[in-house]
């Protein structure tokens, strides 16, 4: 699966960012809330060359309860909160484990004209995600509450992050969607992913 992800993300370190969230979404979405919790894990990985990170490009394989799949995106730069970037998406079926997702990742074809020989985790988020669909005029949107922790360099870090990505619609919409959320919740736009954090945990400037 090959597109163009369009999200918003905003700070949710006030201990009461989730449920101010939460309120604005209930006020300005007409649709119900049904929030799905989920346990997910990411682990990030590059080749030996280091020819992802080189590119900017983060290569993961994620476990979702029981599912596995590989996923690449361009990485991008939050700019206000909004991030756009390309993202390809490869199901793993049959993996059970980690190491077996690996497997089957590295014995497939180069991704994008990269090798997936020696590939290894350098970082990995494990997360508790609540998420709900939402809708504003023609925006279908999935609204994600996240409680994660990246592990780096033999270091913890606990964060609280949302999310909101147009699933599909029109952009304008969405970005009518956002401007409300954000004066209703009172949060701040997120200025750094949750990549980017891990890198600088790597290169120890966190």
């Amino acid at each position: 699966m090959n597109h163009m992800e369009k999200e918003y993300k905003w700070d949710a370190s006030p201990k009461d960012a989730f449920s101010r969230f939460l309120r604005a979404l209930k006020e300005i979405c007409a649709r119900p809330l049904h929030p799905v919790s989920l346990s997910i894990t990411d682990r990030y990985l590059d080749n030996k060359a280091g020819d992802f990170s080189a590119r900017k490009i983060a290569l993961r394989i994620r476990r979702m309860e029981n599912t596995f799949e590989a996923t690449l995106k361009t990485r991008s730069d939050i700019r206000n909160g909004l991030a756009r970037r390309k993202e390809l998406t490869r199901p793993l079926p049959g993996a059970r484990s980690f190491p077996g997702a690996l497997k089957m990742l590295t014995n497939g074809p180069a991704w994008e004209g990269l090798s997936l020989s020696g590939l290894f985790v350098r970082f990995m988020l494990k997360n508790r995600r609540r998420i709900c669909r939402v809708r504003f005029h023609s925006a279908e949107c999935e609204a994600a509450f996240d409680s994660y922790v990246i592990c780096a360099g033999g270091r913890m870090l606990r964060r609280k992050e949302i999310e909101l990505e147009l699933k599909k619609g029109d952009e304008s919409d969405f970005l009518h969607l956002v401007r409300e959320l954000t004066l209703r919740s009172g949060l701040e736009a997120a200025k750094i992913s949750k990549v980017k954090r891990a890198e600088m945990m790597l290169s120890g400037q966190i």
